[in-house]
């Protein structure tokens, strides 16, 4: 189940921090997020997992691309110069009493799991009923210095984690697309 996520280099940074954390990945397969009705009026673009309960706005230019087990949905850029995976982890906020030391955990073993980390964002907020983390740091990788964008949704019993990875030749509007990705991904 995990040799799927751990193979696709960019994928590897949200599974590790929870290999690193003793957490398991859920490894149901690949479940794509409901589009959006007309009832719902979200967003052109936007996907709504409802079994766990995240939303999220995929830039144009962002296709779908098979997804590794333990993964819900994987999107690359064109060019391949950037892909987006969203993981579900088996563990939330129940057991933490601290938000700010949970915060610090996942850098921690986010830090351990990656080659020349180099952290150039923290922010940890609250976001209807979910703790949010916003973590944003460079890594190296054998196709050089990648920079990799996540965001952690703590619901009380799982976490939703959004990892996108842009390699170094990514295009200033692709890292934009990739940010506004991380600002839409939320829980309803």
């Amino acid at each position: 189940m995990t040799r799927g996520c751990r193979r696709s280099g960019l994928l590897a940074p949200g599974l590790r921090v929870a290999l690193a954390l003793a957490l398991t990945c859920v490894g149901a397969g690949p479940v794509r997020g409901d589009r959006n009705s007309s009832e719902d009026k979200l967003p052109r673009g936007a996907l709504r997992d409802r079994a766990h309960r995240y939303q999220i706005v995929i830039a144009p230019g962002w296709r779908p691309v098979a997804s590794p087990d333990g993964t819900l949905i994987a999107y690359s850029a064109e060019g391949g110069r950037g892909l987006l995976a969203v993981t579900r982890i088996d563990a939330g906020t129940r057991a933490a009493s601290d938000p700010a030391a949970l915060a610090a955990q996942v850098e921690r073993g986010v830090e351990r799991a990656t080659r020349d980390f180099r952290r150039l964002r923290r922010k940890l907020a609250s976001s209807h009923r979910a703790t949010t983390l916003d973590l944003s740091y460079q890594r190296s990788s054998s196709a050089g210095r990648e920079r990799v964008l996540s965001r952690y949704l703590f619901f009380t019993r799982h976490t939703v984690v959004l990892s996108i990875g842009l390699r170094a030749d990514a295009s200033r509007s692709e890292r934009r697309a990739a940010e506004a990705m991380v600002r839409s991904f939320g829980p309803f």
